[in-house]
C-alpha cells in the first residue's frame, strides 16, 4: 500500500512529524487491532499448554467446573 504522507517540519526544516489522511490510519489502526487481537489469543494458548503440561506433569492441580465458571 502506497501512503501519502505529509511531513511537518520546524523553521529549520528539521522534521517534527507526520501527517498520514485518516483512511489511511484507520486501515492500518485495524491491521494493528488485528495482529493484537491475535498475539492475545497466541498467548492464551500458550499460557493454557503450559497448565496442561504442569496439570500432567503434577506440579499444578486442575481445576473443577465449578471452579473455573466462579473466575468468569
Amino acid at each position: 500500500m502506497t501512503y501519502h504522507l505529509q511531513y511537518l517540519t520546524d523553521s529549520s526544516g528539521k522534521q517534527k512529524a507526520v501527517q498520514i489522511p485518516l483512511k489511511e490510519w484507520l486501515a492500518i489502526k485495524e491491521t494493528i487491532d488485528k495482529a493484537e487481537t491475535k498475539r492475545e489469543l497466541l498467548d492464551g494458548l500458550s499460557t493454557a499448554g503450559k497448565e496442561i503440561h504442569d496439570i500432567e506433569s503434577g506440579k499444578k492441580r486442575g481445576k473443577t467446573l465449578d471452579e473455573l465458571l466462579n473466575e468468569l
